[in-house]
């Protein structure tokens, strides 16, 4: 029997949600897949139990390794900094929408998208599952060749008012953009944004489900690693 407790969702509307939960997230570690370009983890004793009284590593990493969010600031000079994204924009109700049938490597357009457009409501969290983190550990060309989203689905996510849109592939942008349109479409109107999220997305397929995605909490940079996890609702 699942347990359910009672929350507040941040607007006044009182939900219930399960103790069950998916966690979404990449594990991190010095020989993950990982971006060309992106600095890879690296994992380094700092004090160990050998010479000191505990254990302590250094960790080394880039901003958005993994499973991570997008701060404004990482396209938009002006924008907002992790830190400074409000957890109630990366916190709340998720639908889980299925995007696999397009092949990998291909854009997600607003036709792909206009057919939820009966179950998606403004103000929620779109989280799309494009079958890209199926591969994610077999296969280093899926660093490159991902599912992302053409400026037209952008356009959608805009139009339905998403708070938050998030991905099973390393980017929402195709590999080797130049201008980062889709970035800056979603991020100049303060639209969330969670990239690399693993497979167990697909274990949601068509559920409304209650999200929590807390970056870590660093002052000033654009991004960073993120644990996300969903939670079943009623």
């Amino acid at each position: 029997m699942i347990m359910y407790e009672k929350h507040e969702d941040g607007n006044g509307n009182i939900i219930k949600i399960s103790r069950s939960f998916y966690d979404l997230s990449h594990l991190i570690y010095p020989e993950m897949p990982n971006p060309p370009g992106n600095p890879h983890p690296q994992f380094q004793p700092f004090y160990t139990l050998e010479k000191d009284i505990a254990n302590v590593t250094l960790l080394t990493m880039g901003s958005h390794t993994g499973t991570h969010v997008d701060a404004p600031m990482h396209f938009i000079s002006t924008g907002n900094s992790v830190d400074k994204v409000p957890l109630e924009k990366l916190t709340g109700e998720a639908i889980i929408l299925d995007v696999s049938k397009k092949t990998i490597g291909e854009g997600i357009t607003n036709v792909d998208l206009d057919i939820y457009s009966k179950i998606v409501k403004p103000d929620d969290i779109v989280l799309l599952y494009t079958g890209t983190s199926d591969h994610w550990d077999q296969n280093e060309s899926i660093m490159q060749n991902y599912t992302y989203l053409e400026p037209s689905a952008a356009k959608w996510i805009v139009d339905h008012n998403i708070k938050c849109i998030g991905i099973d592939s390393v980017s929402v942008e195709k590999y080797n953009f130049q201008e980062g349109l889709i970035h800056r479409t979603l991020l100049s109107r303060n639209i969330g944004i969670i990239e690399a999220l693993n497979s167990n997305l697909k274990k949601c397929i068509g559920k409304r489900m209650f999200l929590v995605c807390l970056p870590l909490f660093l002052r000033g940079i654009d991004g960073a690693p993120a644990r996300v996890i969903v939670f079943d609702v009623m």
